[in-house]
């Protein structure tokens, strides 16, 4: 008799913490083609919810109609034949939804309820059923409901703290979620074999078999081009090599090129405009860059200025180990790479620095806590005297895109007595509202007018050494119309609403 009690307690816990599991597993299942915005968040936490209100409710009636351990591990084995199967259903469903571009709210909420919404429900309905079969009476039906509640619970939060602690750092994503799925499939077995449902029970161990041998082996094969793909606790990093260019992806983002023929040239050219801050501090020899990427900004730095000393800070180590392995980025006593949070480092830091550059923002979703009024202060006060920081900013100058460009850019003002603008390649593609990098600088220096920004890049260029072809361009590049900012506020700690004006909506 003490085994039925034994198994309902088993299969509350394991369950919860699948479920959990599979909640944080889901962003990283997402982000590749989503992103990590607030939007995909909230997506997957919105869905897990409805499905579990609908499990709860479901699970309930069919308790209450066919109340048998028999019926529990069907529920528990087909929750984990549905969740086996996401890796498989994932690109394609993630593939369409992108091509059908329902906007950057509707495509997470589309792809969380395709992928995420059945399962879950499933397993909502596994508490109220064994609620049902643990219950002796009416009298103890609370007692039980909670301590089986308890144990879903604690599972929950085992299965959260495994899954962000544990298995995201060790597996890639596909491999944690059959893992998920082949638990749930061994648990439903061993409840149809304590029930003695042996025949349930040898063909449900038959199926799951053939499920946990035969589903990786549907699920799409790695483009050619993939050089590296992994899974970290911040992002999905891919390396591929495309007509004689690697490229190293975060999630859905291109962050770096390398040209493999030549590496002195630049492939995405927003790199050449952040060398522009030499020209209002050419005396440089303290740099600070925070975001790595590829490292194409402070390998540059490194081998064009001999005299200079650079810090990078980067998040993720991952990405450290991938910038020296697939991108040739040096590490040695003139470049320190640290892995911390930017902002961290530089509250941190015990040295001041002449340039500071901002490298740490994507197309769609940036750190908001590197965007604020307060990160700008805390930004300033480790410049030496002097200093400049240069910020690279994806966004329109004006139009429906251009709210996050404009509210960092308002922001930056509020700390920086002098602001630069200079949108990549202005000269050769003009428009106000083309999405586009565009590099803005803040100093407490004496603002230089357009003319006299160019004679200084060309004394920079010759004393300095500067030897990037395009550096008198970017510096031609500078924007000095008036930039609207009524209309957008102030980014602070208390009041970021980065996703909101990235969209526009």
């Amino acid at each position: 008799m003490w085994r039925k009690p034994a198994i309902l307690g088993i299969t509350a816990f394991v369950s919860g913490a699948v479920l959990l599991a599979l909640e944080i597993v889901a962003s990283r299942v997402i982000a590749p083609f989503f992103g990590n915005s607030i939007y995909v968040w909230g997506s997957l936490i919105g869905v897990f919810l409805a499905a579990l209100a609908l499990g709860y409710f479901l699970g309930g009636v069919l308790a209450d109609r066919w109340p048998s351990m028999t019926v529990l591990a069907a529920c528990v084995f087909l929750a984990g034949a549905l969740v086996l199967l996401i890796p498989v259903v994932a690109p394609r469903l993630l593939e369409s939804i992108i091509l059908r571009d329902p906007g950057p709210r509707m495509s997470p909420l589309l792809g969380s309820l395709g992928l995420f919404f059945l399962p879950s429900v499933v397993m909502g309905m596994v508490s109220p059923i064994a609620v049902r079969l643990r219950a002796r009476t009416v009298a103890t039906i609370g007692n039980v409901a909670g301590a089986l509640y308890a144990l879903s619970t604690l599972g929950s939060i085992a299965g959260t703290l495994l899954a962000s602690f544990v298995l995201i750092a060790v597996m890639e994503v596909s491999q944690i979620v059959y893992v998920l799925g082949a638990t749930l499939l061994v648990l439903a077995v061993a409840g149809w074999v304590v029930s003695r449902r042996m025949l349930s029970a040898a063909v449900g161990a038959m199926v799951a078999v053939l499920l946990v041998l035969g589903v990786p082996f549907a699920s799409p094969p790695l483009p050619e081009e993939v050089r590296f793909m992994k899974d970290t606790v911040y992002h999905r990093i891919t390396v591929s090599d495309e007509f004689e260019i690697r490229y190293l992806k975060l999630d859905n983002y291109w962050q770096s090129g390398l040209d493999l023929a030549d590496s002195r040239r630049t492939v995405f050219g927003y790199s050449d405009y952040l060398h522009l801050p030499l020209i209002f501090t050419p005396a440089a020899d303290r740099v600070l860059v925070v975001g790595l990427g590829g490292g194409t900004v402070p390998a540059r730095y490194h081998q064009d200025y001999p005299g200079m000393r650079i810090d990078v800070v980067e998040l993720d180590p991952q990405i450290i180990a991938v910038a020296q392995r697939f991108f040739a980025v040096p590490s040695d006593s003139r470049l320190r790479i640290v892995a911390q949070d930017g902002r961290l480092f530089i509250m941190r830091a015990e040295e001041r620095y002449d340039v500071i550059l901002l490298d740490a923002y994507l197309i769609d979703t940036i750190p908001f806590h590197l965007a604020t009024r307060e990160f700008y202060e805390t930004v300033k006060m480790q410049l030496s005297p002097g200093g400049v920081v240069g910020s690279n900013i994806i966004g329109a100058l004006s139009g429906p895109r251009s709210g996050l460009f404009r509210a960092m850019y308002k922001t930056f003002r509020e700390v920086f007595p002098t602001v630069y603008v200079f949108p990549v390649d202005w000269n050769r593609y003009q428009g106000v509202e083309s999405l586009r990098n565009i590099i803005v600088i803040g100093t407490d220096r004496p603002r230089l007018e357009p003319r006299e920004v160019l004679v200084a890049a060309e004394r920079t260029r010759r004393t300095l050494g500067v030897t990037l072809p395009r550096f008198p361009h970017a510096a031609g590049d500078q924007y000095t119309a008036p930039i609207d900012t009524t209309d957008v506020p102030v980014l602070t700690d208390d009041y970021a609403p980065v996703e909101v004006l990235i969209q526009g909506r």
